[in-house]
Formats: structure tokens, sequence, C-alpha cells
């Protein structure tokens, strides 16, 4: 399985979609947040999006949990979990939730690590990164409990300094 995430777009709309479009390999796509949009914008339509921050109304779930394959996916923003300071807290929501695999936003920092068992994806920013220059997507791969994640740049380049395989 493949999936496709996104966050913190703020507010992007074509890029989405220009995303979206050039991945048809991914099976589901997902928006950790901070979109800046509404349910009604047509560039939303092929994710599963959460709401951050700076997303206002009541247009998305605070979180998406789902099967992915044969383990947990738990998507969130990361606000709530101060994910700019430390996993902790989104590791123990992880273990609430039995979430084996947690996408996550919020830091607009692209990367992907294991921890206690479960693997943590931030896509980073399409819009604002930070600490790289490249405005960065990931795809997650996902065959039995053998896992890879490639980020990409805007302008759908692999970076392949970020790359993370492994098993859960």
């Amino acid at each position: 399985m493949k999936a496709l995430i996104v966050s913190d777009s703020h507010g992007l709309e074509s890029e989405l979609l220009t995303i979206v479009e050039r991945h048809p390999e991914a099976e589901v796509a997902y928006h950790c947040g901070d979109s800046q949009l509404t349910r009604m914008d047509e560039s939303l339509y092929p994710y599963r999006v959460v709401k951050g921050n700076c997303d206002y109304g009541n247009d998305f779930a605070d979180e998406v949990l789902e099967p992915f394959g044969a383990v947990n996916l738990l998507c969130v923003h990361g606000h709530r979990q101060d994910v700019k300071y430390s996993l902790d807290q989104l590791v123990h929501h992880a273990d609430q939730k039995a979430a084996q695999v947690v996408l996550y936003g919020h830091s607009h920092v692209a990367k992907a690590e294991q921890k206690d068992g479960k693997l943590f994806i931030n896509p980073g920013s399409i819009r604002m990164p930070r600490h790289r220059p490249e405005k960065t997507y990931a795809i997650l791969t996902l065959e039995e409990d053998v896992y890879s994640v490639d980020f990409y740049d805007l302008t759908g380049e692999q970076i392949n300094a970020l790359h993370l395989e492994g098993t859960l």
C-alpha cells in the first residue's frame, strides 16, 4: 500500500492537486492540517484532512484513525501533542489509539523516525519549510510489516537524504 502525505500547505490549492496527480500509485492521501481551506475547496477532495491550529471552523476532524494494510494509522496535526518540543505526548497518544503508524505536521520539519516500535512521519510543509530549504511532502510504502518513506520537493524531485526504511 502507498499513502501520500502532505501538511501545512497554508492556503495553497493548485499544488495540492498537482501532487495528487503526480502520484497515482498512492491508494490514499492524507493532509496533516493547516490547509487553511474548507472542505468545499476542490483541492482537498482527494485528501483525508485533519484540523490544524490555523484551520478554523468545524470542517475537519481532530484526527483520523484507520487501518492501513495490516497496521493502524493515526493522522493528527500535532499541536495538541506539543510535537515542536518532543514526540513524547504523540507516542503516548499513539499508544492509546493502538496506532503503529503516525502522521503529523505542525513543526514544518520533514522527517521520519521509528520510536517505541512505531513509525512517525512528518511530511514537512509545501509552503513554509523549516530546517531545510525544500518544500516537502512524503510517500509511505507499506508491504506487510516492511515500510519505506520517501520525501519529495514541490517539483517532484526525490530527496534521498530523508529516506527511511525498516520494519514495524
